[in-house]
């Protein structure tokens, strides 16, 4: 019983040490940037972003259409 609350303990403490550790690097890191700028996003930036790369994606579907579309012009004079 007592070694099941050592290891419920031990692992709490693993976990919380470890979220403490990681918020503290994260924000080192954040603070620290090479440029010396803090990284700031706003959110149109960010949604433009976004949208670049939805315009860039294409479905597999659609890619082999698009082929198959290109190779039947290809074959009809």
């Amino acid at each position: 019983m007592k070694r099941k609350l050592i290891l419920k303990t031990a692992l709490f403490s693993f976990v919380a040490f470890g979220g403490l550790y990681s918020f503290l690097y994260l924000n080192t890191v954040a603070k620290s940037s090479e440029d010396g700028q803090v990284l700031q996003f706003g959110e149109k930036q960010i949604m433009e972003q976004i949208d670049e790369l939805e315009e860039k994606k294409i479905l597999p579907e659609v890619f082999l259409l698009e082929k198959l579309v290109e190779m039947g012009k290809n074959l009809i004079p």
